[in-house]
């Protein structure tokens, strides 16, 4: 890891290496000095950018959510039917095409169970995300509040996806989706 870049971009690779350590090993394993080695770096190195393990799950959180929600909102903003957009776009809140990044968020997403900061942040970035869905659901002159039923099922889906990728395939994930897309749609 060269000495000198940009913080934020320092910022970034760390959070990567972070994710890199959980999907391998799980979150307990991701220690600043375990990071720093995925790194090739020093201790002191991360410390500059990071203080504890805490500020850097919280960066690195925040940091996924941030993901998720542009690659979200980019699905949305496709061209094609508002149907075909959503089921892309819950494909991705779903990391269809990522299972490494689906265990990734599964850690997260157990040990904000235990901790109210990350339990803050895990429900703001889920809202945000069930608003994006709930105004696609109501452009398409659906009942709004559907996208919390959609949010559990994609949840689930995604923790299927992390922890049983060989059962909860990409295609398979894509199919639960799409399926209760359509049922939604013929509803109207």
């Amino acid at each position: 890891m060269p000495k000198h870049a940009d913080p934020a971009e320092r910022r970034r690779q760390v959070a990567a290496a972070l994710y890199r350590v959980v999907d391998a090993e799980g979150l307990d394993a991701a220690s600043l000095p375990r990071i720093a080695r995925e790194l090739n770096a020093t201790t002191g190195l991360l410390q500059k950018y990071f203080r504890s393990k805490d500020e850097l799950l919280l960066f690195a959180q925040d940091q996924l959510v941030e993901e998720l929600t542009a690659s979200v909102q980019a699905a949305l903003n496709q061209e094609g039917s508002l149907q075909g957009r959503l089921l892309k776009a819950l494909c991705t809140i779903a990391l269809v095409d990522d299972p490494a990044r689906a265990r990734v968020w599964l850690a997260f997403t157990a040990r904000a169970a235990a901790n109210p900061v990350l339990l803050q942040r895990h429900a703001e970035g889920a809202r945000e995300i069930r608003d994006l869905c709930r105004h696609a659901l109501e452009a398409a002159g659906l009942d709004g509040g559907e996208a919390v039923g959609l949010a559990a099922l994609v949840d689930g889906v995604t923790a299927q996806r992390a922890l049983e990728p060989e059962v909860m395939t990409a295609e398979v994930t894509e199919r639960v989706i799409a399926r209760h897309l359509e049922r939604l749609w013929g509803s109207k």
